[in-house]
């Protein structure tokens, strides 16, 4: 059975997830993803990279209709906890 994830692990997830993160936030068991990432039939997009699969965290969010959360600042992609603002000595 897989796990709830709550809002808050959504937004600190990170760009890329592995299959067991990406079939936790779709409610599917590993063996599920791996058979469905096997016969190229995954809900989201997924990349083989050597032995390993890459699943972009916006490809799963897209598939549940989820908006990118308010993480994003200003625009610069930055999350809202890493931007800092600089002081370019204008004013």
């Amino acid at each position: 059975m897989s796990k709830t994830v709550t809002l808050d692990q959504v937004g600190a997830l990170p760009v890329w997830v592995d299959p067991a993160t990406a079939g936790d936030l779709l409610g599917m068991s590993r063996t599920v993803v791996y058979t469905l990432l096997d016969a190229d039939t995954f809900p989201a997009p997924a990349y083989k990279v050597g032995r390993q699969w890459r699943i972009p965290t916006a490809g799963i969010l897209a598939h549940l209709g989820l908006r990118p959360l308010t993480w994003v600042c200003c625009g610069c992609g930055a999350r809202r906890d890493q931007h800092q603002e600089v002081d370019l000595g204008h004013t």
